[in-house]
Parts: structure tokens; C-alpha cells; sequence
């Protein structure tokens, strides 16, 4: 079976008198796994159960996002665990409706986000000379250079569209990757700041003066620096263990 060696592991824990690993949808619509354990210690408790699984006897992975404490394993006539009959977590209910897309599925969700995106990509190229004049002109600029250039400044807008739109939608996407929910929070965050910040940090920089050391300094500060502690952020996420819910 696809669970046999997390299965194998837990009933070699002392207190397991016999479990069953199966794959449940959750709210947020991805597969996880979820034990069942009949336990002979009263005290035997989830977190136990998973740091008892933690690597290198299982990768980190394949432990059990959810723990459940059972009386006795349901079973069929012939005696095989009866998967289906076994309790739904709380956590593995059926998808609800909620802010920031959480009601999307997949597929509704990545339509979504490419359509925001596409409508502000559309406002923010509208939109540039409104709020930084001139800061696009390729006019002294010649062929085919100009035009290596205003690819740039497409690519800046199609970055802020994307941006604009992961804020809205893309927090779930990260969420079903178990991390914990605070750095999940700010993970979404730093990836929205590193597509969308280059409309208005690359605008400004072309306006504002060379020897303009005050400006150069904010602007350095308030974009440079910050896109390099959003990367430190996604680093940290990469490489955080799963939460424990």
C-alpha cells in the first residue's frame, strides 16, 4: 500500500497498538496525510506521535499532518481496516468559502490571478507617465536599443500586475506547503514585493538625479534593501520545518 512505511514506523512505537495512514482532502483542497492510531498509553498524544516519525526514520514529507487518536480501527468482514469508514479530522473537512480566494479551487484560483493580473499590467502602463512623466521616453535612444528598453518596461508592468494579483490570491498556494502560518504570512508578502516592486522603483530611480544622494539613499533603502530581506524571507521558508497544527 502507498502508506506501508509510514505505517511500518508508527507500530514500531511502543505505545501503538495499531494505526492506518490515509490521504484526506483538506480545506484548502490539497492531500494530506492523516494517522489513525489505537494507542495502549493514554498519554500518547499527536505532537509525540510526529516527532516520533521525524527523519531519519520518515522524510518530512511523508509525516502525518494530522493525528488521530482512536478507540479501535474500523473494519470490514474480512477483517481489513475499513479506510472509509474511518473519521473525518477537523481540519480535513469539506473545502469552505472564505476571503483572499479561499473558496477557489486550483484552477479557478490561477484564472483568477492571471486576470487580475492581466487588468492591472493594462492600468499600470496606463498609468506610468501619469505618475512618473517622462520616465519612459526612449526618444534619444536608438533603434534597436529602444526597443530592448521598452521590453523593460513592459516586463516592470507585467510584474506589478502579477504582484497586485499573488496578493489577492496567491496566500493559499503557499499555505498547502505547511509552514508555519506566520511565516507563510510573510513568505506571501515577499513574493508579492519582489514582482511588484520594480514599476515604481525602476520609475523612480530613472527620474531622480544621479547626484541626488538624499533620494538615491531612500530609494536604495526602501527598495534595494527590502527586496533583499524578501529573499531572506523565502529562504527561511524554504527551509522551515511543517507546522504543527
Amino acid at each position: 500500500m502507498a502508506h506501508d512505511d509510514v505505517e511500518a514506523e508508527l507500530n514500531r512505537h511502543p505505545a501503538v497498538r495499531e494505526c492506518a495512514v490515509t490521504t484526506i482532502r483538506a480545506t484548502s483542497g490539497r492531500d494530506v496525510l492523516v494517522a489513525y492510531v489505537v494507542s495502549a498509553d493514554p498519554s500518547l498524544d499527536a505532537q509525540k506521535v510526529r516527532t516520533f516519525l521525524n527523519a531519519p526514520k520518515v522524510r518530512s514529507a511523508r509525516i502525518p499532518r494530522a493525528v488521530v487518536l482512536v478507540d479501535e480501527l474500523p473494519r470490514r468482514a474480512s477483517g481489513e481496516v475499513d479506510r472509509d469508514a474511518l473519521p473525518l479530522p477537523v481540519q480535513a473537512g469539506p473545502p469552505r468559502g472564505g476571503k483572499g480566494g479561499g473558496g477557489f479551487g486550483d484552477g479557478e484560483r490561477i484564472g483568477a490571478l492571471l486576470g487580475v493580473a492581466a487588468v492591472v499590467t493594462l492600468l499600470s502602463l496606463v498609468l506610468t507617465n501619469a505618475f512618473w512623466p517622462g520616465s519612459t521616453d526612449v526618444s534619444a535612444v536608438p533603434g534597436p536599443w529602444s526597443g530592448f528598453f521598452r521590453g523593460l518596461y513592459l516586463a516592470e508592468s507585467l510584474a506589478f500586475g502579477l504582484g497586485v494579483a499573488f496578493l489577492m490570491f496567491g496566500h493559499p498556494m503557499l499555505d498547502r506547503f505547511d509552514r508555519p502560518r506566520w511565516l507563510t504570512r510573510l513568505a506571501h508578502l515577499a513574493v508579492v514585493w519582489l514582482l511588484a516592486s520594480w514599476w515604481p522603483q525602476d520609475n523612480s530611480y530613472r527620474l531622480t538625479g544621479k547626484t541626488d544622494w538624499g533620494s538615491q539613499a531612500a530609494l536604495v533603502y526602501g527598495f534595494n534593501i527590502t527586496l533583499m530581506v524578501a529573499a531572506g524571507v523565502l529562504v527561511a521558508f524554504a527551509f522551515a520545518r511543517h507546522r504543527d497544527d
